[in-house]
């Protein structure tokens, strides 16, 4: 039991660590955030004597993000460029350590369970009492479970 727990432990707290980092990051977030992708499209205008009929092709900014299912790209202006770009970069990177924010509290949560059982001892020592039986749905992508 000691050194099983004690090792639990340790990981815990190295979960916990990293929990606060990316807490960190997520609280030094200003914004703003702007969500979709941020890209460059190149076309050909159809003029005959443009530049772009020797392969030169125009090119402009586009922001693109999901609307009701549908894909939709807004023109991006050379004076909102670098605006839109930082946007998108943090509203990335917001979502980046929103998600491992999640992952980092599933652990947590597991090796609390974990260190719970390793803690457990059954009492009465003649005939201790069964184990706790899970009621409710049983977790996301749980199966049968040994049933």
């Amino acid at each position: 039991m000691g050194l099983e727990t004690s090792r639990l432990r340790q990981r815990l707290a190295e979960v916990g660590r990293q929990y606060h980092h990316q807490l960190e990051i997520l609280l030094r977030e200003r914004g703003p955030l702007i969500r979709g992708s941020f890209g460059t499209r190149a076309r050909v205008c159809g003029r005959p004597n443009c530049r772009c009929a020797d392969g030169q092709l125009h090119t402009s900014k586009y922001l693109t993000a999901s609307d009701g299912g549908r894909v939709r790209q807004v023109h991006v202006p050379v004076s909102d460029e670098l605006h839109v770009a930082e946007g998108v970069r943090r509203y990335r990177r917001f979502g980046q350590a929103r998600a491992r924010l999640a992952e980092l509290v599933k652990a947590q949560l597991k090796l609390i369970d974990q260190i719970g059982l390793t803690l457990r001892e059954p009492y009465p020592s003649e005939k201790p009492l069964p184990p706790p039986v899970r009621r409710g749905r049983s977790p996301k992508g749980g199966g049968n479970r040994g049933r």
